[in-house]
Parts: structure tokens; sequence; C-alpha cells
């Protein structure tokens, strides 16, 4: 019997609504299965930023390179380390060009002389280059052919290579572990405590007995290198950790499946969640579909 004061169910009706909330899900669904790595227009994807890796990687590069961070107009930035030094100015009368030569003194005291080390050369325009030591012996050598005017002392600032904890192979060889550990998958696993633990003991024990057999030659040749060796370690381990932190129990996954939904559940285009989603419809006895 049906009472005549509720309207009868309308089954092609429920069907189609059926239909369009299964629409929805699908939607839904698809947007896990993408997790936002379309560049939406206008800027940037939040996931894809979240997920970069570029940006630690460099800081750590700084850190190994003895990098400076200096500040100008535009804010910080990193320098290589320098030092000031009084060097000594001698001009090229055809082509403007100066060089600056440091007088250096033996470390130890006995009947050697002080040598003569270009340190930077700089252009009629007024921009300087540095001079790597290697390259100054040779470079000297062909300036004593040309008759050079002595411009007397300045103080100019170069390159403090003693301030570089690691040459260019200890850079880059623990530049290249440090890639390994710091990427995408990484922030998108799902670690437990007990796994991280063991992660970040396998990689301080090899890390320690790698630095520990080439110190030396990653370019750590005096005692100030040296007294950064146990801080280089810590460090890169401090960054890995933070790395694999974010992937505990799939925390950072879960975050970026959350955004992913709330932001893009169509995979494309900005989408703002109504604020009565998820809440059940006030009861009218004449809309079935409260019911």
């Amino acid at each position: 019997m049906v009472d005549e004061n509720f309207p009868a169910l309308d089954s092609e009706q429920l069907g189609f609504e059926n239909q369009i909330l299964k629409n929805k899900n699908a939607e839904l669904s698809g947007s896990l299965a993408n997790l936002g790595f379309q560049d939406p227009v206008g800027e940037q994807d939040v996931i894809h930023y979240k997920l970069e890796t570029d940006k630690i990687l460099e800081r750590v590069e700084h850190f190994l390179k003895g990098d400076q961070v200096k500040f100008n107009e535009n804010g910080a930035y990193f320098a290589d380390p320098t030092k000031n030094v009084l060097a000594i100015v001698k001009q090229d009368p055809k082509t403007k060009i100066k060089y600056y030569v440091q007088e250096v003194k033996p470390a130890k005291k006995g009947t050697e002389t002080a040598k003569e080390v270009l340190v930077k050369i700089e252009n009629s325009k007024g921009d300087y280059v540095d001079v790597l030591e290697v390259d100054s012996k040779r470079i000297l050598e062909k300036l004593n052919k040309i008759k050079l005017a002595d411009q007397g002392y300045k103080y100019i600032q170069v390159v403090d290579e003693g301030k570089k904890p690691l040459n260019d192979y200890g850079v880059a060889e623990l530049m290249r572990i440090m890639s390994t550990y710091i990427t995408k998958e990484t922030f998108l696993s799902r670690y437990t405590e007990d796994r991280i633990n063991e992660i970040m003991g396998d990689l301080g024990n090899e890390l320690n007995k790698f630095m520990y057999s080439n110190y030396e030659k990653m370019g750590m040749d005096t005692k100030f290198k040296e007294s950064k060796y146990a801080l280089i370690i810590i460090n890169l381990l401090h960054v890995v950790e933070s790395c694999y932190r974010r992937a505990l129990g799939g925390s950072e996954q879960q975050h970026l499946i959350t955004k992913a939904i709330v932001t893009n559940p169509a995979g494309g285009g900005n989408y703002n969640m109504p604020s009565n989603f998820g809440m059940k419809p006030k009861w009218n006895p004449l809309k079935p579909k409260t019911w």
C-alpha cells in the first residue's frame, strides 16, 4: 500500500543519481592516480614543489664547498669563501690589463725567499678573474717577457682555498652519495621508525669508513679541514634523516593524496571544495534522495 502523502520512488531517477555518484567517485580516484603532477595554469604545482629535491641538494653542495652566505639588496646568496690579501699591482700599458701578484712567505723558517703568486687578473673593463696557484707560475713566466708598469700595492679580495674543506673530487663523491638518498621516491615511501634507524645506522657507518679511507684524497690536507671531518658527516646524516622522516608511516604520501583530492579532483584545474561537502543533506519528505 502506497502512502499518498509521500511520492512513489522513481527507479529511473534513483539509477541516474546513483550513476552521478559513481562518476564523481571515479573522478576522485583518477586524481589519486595522477597525484597532481600536471602543471596548473598560472602557478607552480604545489605537489611538485613539495617533492623538489634540487634545492636540498644545492644547499648540501654549497656546504661541502665551504661557500659563505652573503647578503645584498636582493637577499641571501652563496659565494666562495674569500680573504683580503696585499698584492703588487702591475699593468700592461698596451692592453690596460692589471695583474695582482701576492708575495707568499714560506711556512717554515729558513733561507727560502718569498715567492710571487699571481692571484687575480683585471681586464680593461674592470672584470676580475681569479687565478689558481697551479696556473700562476706559467702565467708569470709569460709576463716576464712583457714590460709591465708597477702601480704599487693594493688590498684585494681573493678566493680562500684554505677554507674549502673538500676538493672537487671530495665534493663530487659525497654529492653522488647524497643524490641517491634525497629523491622523490624517498619522500613518497612508507617507512617505520625502526627501518629509518637501520638506514641511518648503515649510512653513518659506511660514510665514516669511506671518508676515513679517502679524506686526504678528498682534499682534507690541513688541520682546519680535518676539524670539519665529523661535522660534515653529521650534517649529511641529518639532511638524509629529515628526508626519511617525511616518509614516516607514509605521512608525506598521505598528505599529497589529500592535497590532490581537495585541489585537483578531476586531474586538472583548481577546485574549491563546497563548505557542505560530506555532510548529509537535511531530511525532506518530498525529496527521496534525502531519505
